[in-house]
């Protein structure tokens, strides 16, 4: 469901895929982002914006208390929460993890149930609670965020 919010009204590329079990609200932009069921993206004062390839996994959440970003090609995974915050291109964030007013570097990995209070550089793996640097991210897990990408991508052609 895409609806006003105040007096924002989300703005969606027509191109972009977005389950009607999802709840987009307010002050949104969407690019061509594939949105999965029962995600909700909601904003008001503050803009949150999808970036083109973004995937928003089943049941993830999206507050703009600030403004927030999910950048080129990155992945929210199932029930993740993002409460602002600016997200990098090609970043996994876990499942279950929240991200508390952070930016997250491009190509990095948030692990499931992580919650990260603090920036998170390029390329780095982050794990626990409070997220702490595990290592840099590898090429072996760059391969793997680009498989699962195409996943993202098959599967959200049923969506439609």
């Amino acid at each position: 469901m895409i609806r006003k919010f105040g007096k924002w009204m989300p703005r969606v590329d027509r191109e972009a895929i977005i389950d009607g079990s999802a709840i987009i609200m307010g002050n949104v932009t969407i690019e061509k982002a594939f949105i999965f069921p029962q995600a909700m993206i909601r904003a008001d004062e503050h803009e949150a914006i999808i970036k083109d390839g973004a995937a928003i996994l089943d049941r993830a959440f999206i507050e703009a208390h600030e403004k927030v970003v999910i950048g080129e090609g990155s992945i929210v995974s199932h029930g993740a929460i993002v409460h602002g915050g600016n997200i990098g291109k090609n970043i996994l964030i876990g499942i279950g993890a929240i991200i508390l007013g952070a930016s997250v570097g491009d190509n990095s990995i948030i692990a499931a149930g992580s919650v990260v209070k603090d920036d998170v550089e390029n390329g780095i793996m982050v794990a626990g609670i409070p997220a702490k640097k595990v290592r840099s991210v590898n090429e072996k897990d760059m391969e793997y965020m680009e498989k699962i990408r195409n996943e993202i991508k098959m599967k959200a052609r049923w969506l439609k």
